[in-house]
């Protein structure tokens, strides 16, 4: 796996795959993020990390960590192009 941290942010970091410890805390507290209002059963539900009703700048993170709120995005070249710049990016070839 490989598990970038972003320079900018010391609680953001770019991922090929979903982290199992989280590298800035060392728990197992990384969870899927869910965007939107939750209801009361996804409140409670320990399964999942809730990001709420307004995205993350600039793109909404894809994993969350439970314990430090550490944002992970997806290694892709739309998410690196959305962090504009925060990320060394290639557009791939055509």
């Amino acid at each position: 796996m490989k598990c970038n941290p972003i320079p900018e942010r010391e609680d953001w970091f770019i991922t090929d795959r979903k982290p199992t410890i989280c590298p800035r805390c060392s728990k197992k507290e990384v969870r899927k993020a869910v965007l939107g209002y939750p209801t009361e059963e996804d409140f409670f539900n320990d399964d999942i990390y809730l990001i709420g009703c307004i995205p993350d700048f600039p793109i909404k993170r894809n994993w969350g960590c439970r314990n430090c709120d550490a944002a992970f995005f997806k290694d892709t070249p739309r998410n690196k192009a959305a962090l504009g710049g925060i990320v060394p990016h290639q557009w791939p070839k055509d």
